[in-house]
């Protein structure tokens, strides 16, 4: 539990918001944005992936080459300022509190709140009057609402504030053409929104997610240039201290290809995984073949906050052969060794060697997309047909030690029974995942449904779901939230 909090939703004083999260007029803010600060140049050796840059220094100082002090590394969590590792590499997060928790959908600019008393979900408004988002349609753009944020993931209940990241910056100077973020903060009820800072890449880089961790604000950003037909693809690990007037992203580690990765932090420690591929992939559009020459590889590394250097732990001696690959999320734990899944099953990295541990294979069943959470990885089947709304998904979760915690099909009862199963018009498919996170106790799952309509006004819906793992091996489930997407009709009256 992270503090204690309440959330006003009534009899509140009449209070002026003078800088709202939703508005695109920009607030007062430093305009001279700090130049990029660019890794060095060192590659590891001995391999055929791609070329990574470790950064022992970022301050921009010829002189930073003198030998440092020795730092103590704090490895503990403290809960006040430390990034949630369980939804640190998820597209959705929960914030967790002692009066309930905050839901941030991938799917919804509006921030939730679920009240343990009132076991209700309900959006994080101060204003009695609104309206939010009428019949639980987020379609409704309300950027009145004081729950509405346009939030980049992860927003962060820090130092006693929520911070989040918008992306109604001003030009970027680094990069023509593209905008900066903004860094916000509000209180925990949703009031007093003001704005701390511009963030700037300090190049082409696009972060899908934003992560507070002890004063730092991390960020993973993929750059491609094409130059004379050829195209320059590059992944960073990008991090900018929350105080001060540095508005500019340091690059911490640079890969000079495209990657799909996650961080997970330790301490003072940011822990990175990329996996990557290396060949091409195209299609001869005269005979329609498909030519796949893609190979997939994988690094890991850390960086230390205190000393600002960057060390890899593993990287890929060679490519993987061809079918085989790397997944895109790892767990890392408190001592350091890095989890990782794949073809091969669950992998572990130790002492910069990578082992496999045991893989999902069951005779006459398919389990896929394996992936890693709390001290627990699991796999999956997929339904025979995605268009059919009762399809079967069984799960096997099991511990690093590879004891079973769960397998089975998951209770779908929940989907069947809400009003949009059969309330929003066409045909509902299969859920997919939108978010699967969790540990040996339970998972946390966000699920997504999209309806097929005949008229061509397509909805969707969003339910929030935990399952509870019995001490007899079975399930239990809660319906937490939903919410729904649903656009006006483009048919004509």
């Amino acid at each position: 539990m992270k503090r204690n909090f309440t959330v006003f939703l009534s009899l509140l004083l009449v209070f002026c918001m003078l800088v709202s999260s939703c508005g695109k007029k920009q607030p007062d803010a430093p305009q001279d944005a700090n130049a990029p600060q660019n890794a060095g140049t060192a590659e590891p050796a001995g391999t055929d992936a791609p070329d990574v840059t470790a950064a022992p220094d970022n301050s921009g100082n010829d002189s930073a080459t003198t030998d440092k002090p020795s730092v103590t590394v704090d490895t503990s969590y403290n809960p006040e300022t430390d990034a949630d590792n369980l939804f640190s590499a998820a597209q959705s997060c929960l914030i967790e509190t002692e009066d309930g928790f905050y839901w941030l959908s991938s799917g919804n600019y509006y921030l939730l709140f679920y009240d343990n008393g009132l076991e209700e979900m309900i959006p994080v408004c101060s204003r009695p009057e609104c309206e939010h988002f009428p019949d639980n349609n987020v379609c409704v753009q309300n950027k009145d609402c004081g729950a509405y944020l346009e939030a980049w993931r992860h927003p962060a209940l820090y130092d006693g504030k929520i911070y989040y990241i918008d992306g109604y910056g001003p030009v970027n100077p680094n990069a023509e053409g593209r905008m900066g973020n903004r860094l916000m903060r509000m209180n925990p009820d949703g009031t007093g929104k003001e704005f701390v800072k511009n963030l700037f890449t300090p190049g082409y880089e696009e972060p899908d997610c934003y992560i507070i961790h002890r004063g730092w604000i991390y960020g993973i950003g993929q750059e491609m240039k094409v130059s004379q037909g050829e195209a320059d693809e590059k992944t960073a690990v990008l991090a900018i201290p929350i105080e001060g007037d540095e508005t500019t992203f340091r690059r911490i580690y640079e890969m000079d290809n495209k990657g799909w990765g996650c961080m997970r932090f330790i301490g003072d420690y940011c822990y990175f995984w990329f996996d990557y591929e290396e060949g091409e992939y195209y299609v001869n559009y005269q005979t329609g073949e498909e030519i796949d020459e893609t190979q997939s590889g994988g690094v890991a590394g850390r960086w230390n906050s205190k000393t600002e250097e960057t060390e890899i732990l593993y990287q890929s001696p060679e490519l993987l052969p061809k079918g085989e690959y790397f997944g895109s999320t790892a767990w890392v734990e408190r001592d350091g060794t890095i989890y990782v899944t794949g073809s091969s099953g669950l992998m572990k990295i130790e002492n910069g060697e990578l082992s496999v541990i045991y893989t999902f294979e069951e005779e006459g069943k398919n389990f896929v997309a394996p992936t890693i959470s709390n001290g627990i990885a699991f796999a999956r089947t997929v339904p025979k047909s995605f268009d059919d709304p009762y399809g079967k998904f069984e799960f096997w979760v099991r511990r690093f030690d590879g004891s079973t915690v769960f397998k089975g099909e998951l209770p779908m009862d929940w989907f069947y029974e809400s009003p949009e199963f059969e309330g929003l018009g066409g045909d509902p498919g299969c859920p997919s995942f939108s978010m699967i996170v969790g540990d040996e106790t339970g998972l946390w799952i966000e699920f997504y449904c999209y309806w097929q309509s005949e008229e061509g006004s397509n909805a969707t819906a969003n339910y929030l779901v935990r399952y509870d793992f019995t001490a007899d091996s079975g399930i239990e489930y809660k319906l937490y939230g939903s919410y729904v997407d649903v656009p006006p009709s483009t048919v004509d009256d």
